[in-house]
């Protein structure tokens, strides 16, 4: 099978004016302003950490209440590391709910086996998520071509991990196995993802730069960034879905990996 980018955009789009997508549309905003939170908590964690073994007169002067410290929570070094980690497993959480929901056909409930083998599935998209990353990073380094070529050939990776259950390395293996053929079409659809995340974050870019206040800049982007990773999501599964063999269909409440 190969990828229809028109037909991977409007069945994605098909399914976002569902009750399952509106479900999942609360948790994607519930995490993106976890995430605003426990990331501003933590910068200013490293801040204050760096101040307090940094000589005061090597220091800059720093202003106060700056930026996304507005959201930032009073706690130490450690603590905020823990609240970031604890907020990365969460997303990671909500990206597996939203893979295996879009990658299905539900609407009006979510599919059986939702949960399936969920802490194995989720350690294993960030162990596959982290090496994909240190891949991109690397190749990116290298003139930038190869990272993006290893972005666009590694792309279905976390599906391989969250729909079919397999463990990082093999998903490494099948996810690169699944673009073979595909990959300039795999890249078009990134860029087409990529364009809607950019359009998203246009609104609260104007709006810092006209002044207004960090809470609504940080409201709309947390929201339309809600909105468009959502969209990505549901186009990306569906694309995924394509790329599979006639006849298949999610395999969902396999027996146990563990067993």
């Amino acid at each position: 099978m190969s990828i229809d980018i028109p037909a991977a955009l409007e069945d994605g789009l098909a399914r976002l004016p569902t009750r399952v997508a509106a479900v999942l549309l609360v948790a994607y905003l519930a995490v993106g302003a976890i995430s605003t939170v426990t990331g501003s908590t933590l910068s200013r964690a490293v801040v204050d950490a760096l101040q307090t073994t940094i000589p005061a007169d090597a220091t800059a002067p720093t202003t106060p209440g700056m930026g996304g410290e507005a959201f930032a929570l009073d706690v130490g070094l450690p603590v905020a590391v823990v609240l970031f980690l604890a907020q990365v497993v969460l997303a990671q959480v909500v990206g597996v709910v939203g893979i295996r929901t879009f990658v299905s056909d539900a609407r009006a409930s979510f599919p059986t086996g939702l949960t399936s083998h969920l802490p194995w599935v989720v350690l294993n998209a960030l162990v596959a998520g982290f090496v994909v990353n240190v891949l991109i990073g690397l190749g990116a380094i290298l003139l930038v071509i190869p990272g993006i070529y290893l972005a666009v050939a590694l792309y279905f990776v976390q599906f391989e991990v969250v729909v079919e259950e397999k463990n990082a390395i093999d998903a490494l293996r099948t996810g690169w196995a699944l673009t073979k053929g595909d990959r300039l079409a795999v890249f078009l659809l990134l860029l087409v993802i990529f364009a809607i995340g950019l359009a998203s974050a246009v609104p609260s870019i104007l709006l810092g730069f006209v002044g207004a206040p960090t809470l609504v800049v940080t409201a709309v982007s947390v929201g339309l960034g809600a909105v468009a990773g959502l969209i990505g999501v549901a186009v990306g599964a569906r694309a995924y879905v394509q790329l599979k063999p006639d006849g298949w269909s999610p395999g969902l409440g396999s027996p146990s990996p563990f067993a």
